[in-house]
């Protein structure tokens, strides 16, 4: 079976579609044939019985299988596909076509379903379209009508009927959307008991003989501080900054998380497979116990700390010189905010008084932060114009608010030494040849490029991408776009993001196309990354007992990798839900206003506007007038002289809501 990966969203019916494909790489094009092996496996993204798509790698397009083709498949499904010729797409291109042949793995994932009664019977209507209408259910299993449940679709001659398995609770309760979607995603807040026994036996203070030991560097003097938002709970990673005679040197440490999360341990087995933590609107459902970290693998102030820790020499220009990587024990002499180390740096002077024994250090810090922006945009690194928002909650769960986050130069400070990082631990484990998991960012296919070419035109923007880019001819396209024409910058910025490849985590160091890097890993966050955890182990044998000692973990990187990006693809469709679901009920609370939007998306259904909060909805083509005809070569939807096209600003009226979905209408 092939290394089955997530696709990314491919455009959007009813409101938005995304799944996973598999990696084709048996599929290639040869003269005179537009593809060569008949067969393909991944897993089909559907629209219920009536046709489905399945992804292919290498910018090559999706396989499209009608409904008669699907057999008993279901969206989720690893699947084996025979092509069987081609047709015409809704835009006039051709579709490769497909046949399902097998189903080589049923969808691992819980269905989720809403419970309903109708004309004496009872039926389960899946939240996911995707997996199609609602079904006549033959076991209730307790449920009631209008109670959530997951259920278990059985394939009949006569047509599909579904059971149910287990009650979530009553559709109206408040925190039901992100519950069932947790459900739907098989992702459980707590923790086994043998996995919480391992957290709790550590105590909460280090082993001396640990801090003591020879390996060990004792930074416990050195002015070591954390910055990280007002609400977070847990602090894996901390900072110091220092002049030197020929420039900067930076430390960066992080909680030696791999001293705790021992190999093959319950510990380190639930962290496989969980991946990553993952963050919710208004939750965390953490890769490690809260007792862990929150205590001991938590950077504290004013408690020591055991860290796996990199040093890093800059010249004066903020060029590195030089670097080392090392374990070490530190104590953190404060706890500093974002918003408090930027009033610091704008100069409060109460902030300034109370923590007088780091400003020095957060002067020069944002000097060399200052510089090494500089350095990174020089060589091209992609800044997406995109502003990131939050969503604000009453008391008692329901959304109150969705506001802007604001872009803090002290957030920018710890994401450059961040990134320094992961790009200095990375280069001397690749140029060392030890085993190891890389964050690699790949070029953009010519495809994907095409798409953007083709959105920019659409837009009426004159620039155009290459197909075979530099990472600094994307982002001077942006950067462009964002002087001359501000007002379609995040639209653009979205539609860019869309068009370059996704990142992953491989075992062969590829670069990251992104950050310009010629060498990238993720170094900084084991607490919530599992990749991150999997690198510090064998950063530890390695220190401890040389490339032989590293080595043995050559295969795991491996599995690590492709485990590790399946549970950030989950995670990241999860994040992406419940954030639908509460801007939804955020918009519900305001059916019958008036907002301004951007139009962000057209299609021959209608076009989506998004609003300045980042909340969205659909203006329905049917709410038109009837002369608006869809223009799919310039995704334009036209009314008589009326045009609406992709960055157009305009103004609607909620009027409707459902689930995660808005409607709006013109104003």
């Amino acid at each position: 079976m092939s290394n089955v990966k997530h696709r990314g969203a491919r455009g959007r019916a009813d409101y938005r579609k995304s799944g996973r494909g598999g990696n084709q790489n048996v599929f290639a094009p040869h003269a005179g044939t537009a593809y060569n092996l008949p067969t393909v496996e991944g897993v089909l993204d559907g629209k219920g019985d009536r046709f489905g798509f399945i992804a292919r790698d290498g910018g090559l397009d999706d396989v499209f299988v009608s409904g008669r083709n699907l057999g008993t498949a279901r969206h989720g499904d690893t699947v084996r596909v025979i092509i069987i010729g081609d047709r015409p797409g809704r835009d006039g291109s051709r579709r490769v076509e497909g046949k399902v042949i097998s189903v080589v793995e049923r969808n691992p994932l819980n269905i989720v379903a809403t419970v309903v009664f109708d004309g004496g019977c009872y039926f389960a209507q899946p939240d996911d379209r995707r997996y199609g209408e609602r079904l006549p259910l033959d076991a209730l299993g307790g449920a009631s009508e209008y109670d959530k449940a997951i259920i278990k679709i059985n394939p009949s001659a006569t047509g599909d009927r579904a059971e149910v398995l287990s009650v979530l609770g009553r559709f109206d309760e408040i925190g039901m959307d992100v519950k069932s979607v947790l459900a739907s995603h098989n992702l459980r807040p707590e923790f086994p008991p043998a996995v919480e026994d391992q957290a709790y036996s550590y105590g909460d203070r280090i082993d001396a003989n640990e801090a003591n030991a020879p390996y060990r560097r004792d930074l416990r003097g050195e002015t070591v501080f954390t910055i990280d938002g007002s609400d977070s709970k847990d602090f894996d990673d901390a900072v110091s900054v220092k002049r030197t005679e020929s420039g900067y040197k930076l430390g960066v440490y992080i909680a030696d998380v791999a001293q705790y999360v021992t190999e093959k341990s319950p510990l380190d087995r639930e962290a496989y497979e969980r991946g990553t933590s993952v963050y919710l609107a208004d939750r965390v459902i953490p890769m490690l116990p809260e007792t862990l970290s929150n205590g001991l693998c938590s950077l504290n102030e004013g408690e020591d700390r055991l860290a796996l820790c990199a040093s890093i020499n800059l010249d004066e220009r903020g060029y590195v010189t030089g670097y080392d990587v090392f374990e070490g024990v530190i104590r953190s002499c404060a706890r500093l905010t974002y918003v408090g180390v930027q009033a610091m740096l704008d100069g409060d002077a109460f902030l300034r008084e109370k923590y007088a024994s780091v400003v020095p250090s957060l002067e020069i810090m944002k000097e060399l932060a200052l510089k090494r922006i500089a350095i990174r945009k020089s060589r091209g690194s992609v800044d997406f114009k995109l502003t990131e928002t939050q969503i604000k909650f009453d008391v008692v769960g329901h959304v109150a608010d969705i506001a802007k986050k604001p872009a803090l130069l002290s957030m920018k400070i710890i994401e450059e030494f961040m990134i320094l990082a992961n790009c200095a631990v990375a280069e001397k484990f690749c140029k060392a040849k030890i085993p190891f998991v890389y964050r690699v960012h790949d070029k953009p296919s010519p495809e994907k490029l095409s798409a953007l070419n083709d959105y920019l035109e659409a837009a009426g923007i004159a620039e155009r991408c290459p197909y075979d880019p530099q990472p600094r001819q994307v982002s001077a396209l942006l950067d462009k776009i964002e002087r001359e024409r501000p007002e379609q910058s995040a639209a653009v910025s979205r539609v860019a993001l869309r068009s370059m490849a996704k990142a992953a985590y491989e075992p062969i160091n590829a670069g990251h196309f992104g950050l310009a890097e010629k060498f990238y890993c993720h170094f900084t966050s084991p607490i919530r990354r599992y990749p991150d955890l999997v690198i510090h182990r064998i950063i530890k044998a390695y220190l401890r007992g040389g490339a032989g000692a590293a080595k043995k973990y050559r295969d795991f990187t491996v599995a690590a990798s492709t485990q590790s990006s399946l549970k950030e693809r989950v995670a990241q469709e999860c994040e992406r839900k419940v954030d639908d679901f509460k801007k939804a009920e955020y918009l519900s609370h305001h059916i019958g206003e008036k907002f301004a939007g951007v139009i962000s998306s057209v299609t021959d259904f209608g076009f989506f506007v998004e609003l300045d909060n980042s909340a969205e909805g659909l203006v329905r083509i049917a709410t038109l007038p009837p002369s608006a005809a869809y223009d799919a070569r310039r995704l334009t939807i036209v009314c008589g002289m009326k045009k609406y096209r992709l960055g157009d600003g305009v103004e609607i009226i909620v009027d409707k809501v459902e689930g995660d979905r808005a409607d709006f209408v013109l104003a």
